[in-house]
């Protein structure tokens, strides 16, 4: 029996409308504060909604015909995993009333909303962490009035101006809240399932634009992923932090949004790193969200569909299972050397959900393979990373998300060697060596950081995807090598067409040993179909590896060829 061992309340909320899950998650964020009480049930993500912000990352053929089986009940799962390993033992709750009803005792009152003004259901999960109230959508009240529960804010008509109401927040509220952290939730997405975790830690919650078209934004392009004489010339002449700085500025003196966008991020202190919740606006996408955060300092932790992490946050880790070393395997002179990095594990989503399903394959450990993972999970949910760290086999490698501890485009990180401490940091926590990093060819100024932070304790497969060159750099005792697949185009191809462009380019002619690592988009590639890519193999001098032998090899490779 677990020493953890403890009862907890578990509420469906598969059928609920998004106000009353609105309620219920934070209901859940309040109470597991002192511990582990509260775990919601989602059910199965049948809804489409579920599966697209500004796109469709899986659109119904795909998701019925591949990913629901893999994903499944997800919620259940890892409650069952805690069942299992932790000793709780699960009480169903009837509904949200009953939900309300038993912890009417925490609370101090309701919170009012109202649809017709979205953006006031952030205003209130502020005043409800800070206040301990119950979150209700305006239509809801009559009903949750009958709990003996009196209004002690109304935010109806209050606001008719996005701006308006987020400068009122961040003067009004934002001294209160969590220093260190934010949290950026579109509430037009209507998904609520992060809210119980910026309720449980009062975080400050807004929903900004960060999309501008014109110079500011072509600046940030450039200095990420400009032609790379250009990016070279730039960071060599250290202009890439007044390119920065002007850029930032020029996109908020063009958008009043951005401008209070600007404001929020730069008043966000760490004694660490400055930390992003959520995800971006349905009025930006990633890309224009990605590289003003990370122009502005900030790291993002990508939460969107991340639920009950005000519960995982509160399990106790049962400490890791230490791993013996082992030594890479000798190079092979002739080799194709070949790396599987499933995509996107630095959403708390692809955690909570093991990987899209894929970490469930009864098939796991029957080929080297590669798992990003948050490591700033070590400090969210400990105990939600110790379910892969222990669970692995030993072709299972667990590799660090772009670019780290948290989610950056690491040419616009102003702090980039504060983050890089970060990183390593947490990285030797969980034993983890390996990190993917955003950009495929990053300037030499920032490789050198990069090397610099990492002292040969991390080595950095590069690249979510190829604009055109993917470079194998040593730089002092770190092995930076871009990934070659896959290009822009070919992120978006189904599995089959994927591993047919793998083959032409084993098939060509190159001297050996060659290196090649495949950095597989986690909505079309799923692991087993590495596993029936594998079974098809039949030269002796191609290997599939984990992701620490090949950087290894590769440090050998260079050693030899340089001598």
């Amino acid at each position: 029996m677990s020493p953890n061992q403890i009862k907890i309340d578990v509420l469906d909320v598969s059928q609920c409308t998004y106000a009353e899950r609105v309620c219920a998650a934070a209901l859940q964020g309040l109470v597991n504060r002192e511990g582990p009480c509260l775990f919601l049930d989602y059910g199965i993500y049948d809804e489409h909604s579920a599966r697209r912000t500004n796109e469709d990352f899986m659109d119904d053929e795909i998701w019925y015909g591949k990913y629901r089986e893999l994903l499944g009940p997800q919620d259940q799962r890892n409650l069952a995993y805690y069942q299992k390993e932790h000793g709780v033992e699960p009480q169903p709750l009837a509904n949200l009333d009953a939900a309300v009803e038993k912890y009417r005792g925490r609370l101090h009152g309701i919170v009012v909303w109202e649809a017709a003004m979205l953006d006031t259901v952030n205003i209130a999960l502020m005043l409800a962490a800070r206040d301990d109230l119950l979150v209700v959508e305006a239509a809801d009240l009559p009903s949750t009035l009958a709990h003996g529960l009196e209004v002690v804010h109304d935010l109806r008509g209050r606001w008719t101006d996005r701006v308006v109401l987020y400068e009122w927040a961040f003067k009004e509220l934002f001294p209160a809240c969590e220093p260190g952290r934010v949290a950026c939730i579109e509430p037009d997405w209507q998904r609520p399932e992060f809210i119980d975790y910026v309720v449980q830690h009062k975080i400050f919650t807004y929903s900004l634009s960060s999309k501008q078209e014109g110079l500011g934004g072509t600046l940030l392009l450039l200095l990420s992923f400009g032609p790379a004489w250009l990016r070279e010339l730039i960071f060599t002449l250290r202009l890439d932090s007044p390119i920065r700085r002007l850029a930032v500025n020029w996109l908020g003196r063009h958008s009043p949004e951005i401008a209070l966008n600007n404001r929020i991020q730069k008043a966000v202190r760490s004694d660490t790193y400055p930390t992003l919740f959520g995800w971006h606006t349905r009025r930006d996408d990633e890309m224009t969200f990605m590289l003003l955060l990370s122009a502005n300092g900030l790291r993002l932790v990508p939460s969107h569909l991340a639920a009950n992490f005000s519960f995982h946050s509160r399990v106790k880790p049962l400490g890791l299972n230490a791993r013996a070393a082992r030594p890479a395997p000798a190079l092979d002179p002739e080799g194709t050397y070949i790396i599987f990095t499933l995509s996107d594990g630095d959403q708390l989503m692809m955690m909570s959900t093991a990987e899209l399903g894929s970490w469930y394959s009864p098939r796991r450990g029957e080929v080297p393979f590669n798992w990003e993972c948050q490591p700033l999970l070590m400090e969210i949910a400990p105990a939600l990373l110790e379910k892969f760290l222990n669970g692995a086999t030993a072709n299972d490698c667990l590799v660090a998300g772009p670019s780290g501890a948290g989610y950056i485009v690491p040419p616009l990180a102003p702090d980039l060697t504060g983050y890089m401490r970060e990183t390593l940091r947490l990285c030797g926590q969980a034993g983890i060596n390996v990190v993917t990093t955003y950009v495929p060819d990053p300037p030499k100024p920032v490789q050198h950081k990069l090397a610099h932070q990492s002292r040969g304790k991390i080595n950095f497969m590069a690249g979510y995807a190829i604009l055109g060159r993917a470079p194998m750099n040593r730089v002092e005792d770190t092995m930076i090598v871009a990934n070659q697949m896959p290009t822009l185009e070919q992120i978006w191809y189904p599995a089959d067409k994927l591993m047919t462009c793998l083959r032409d380019l084993i098939a060509k002619p190159a001297p050996g040993p060659r290196f090649i690592g495949v950095h597989l988009f986690a909505y079309r590639t799923a692991y087993e179909d590495i596993v029936r890519f594998a079974e098809t193999l039949n030269d002796p001098h191609v290997h599939i590896v984990r992701a620490d032998d090949f950087l290894e090899l590769a440090r050998i490779h260079t050693q030899n060829f340089h001598r």
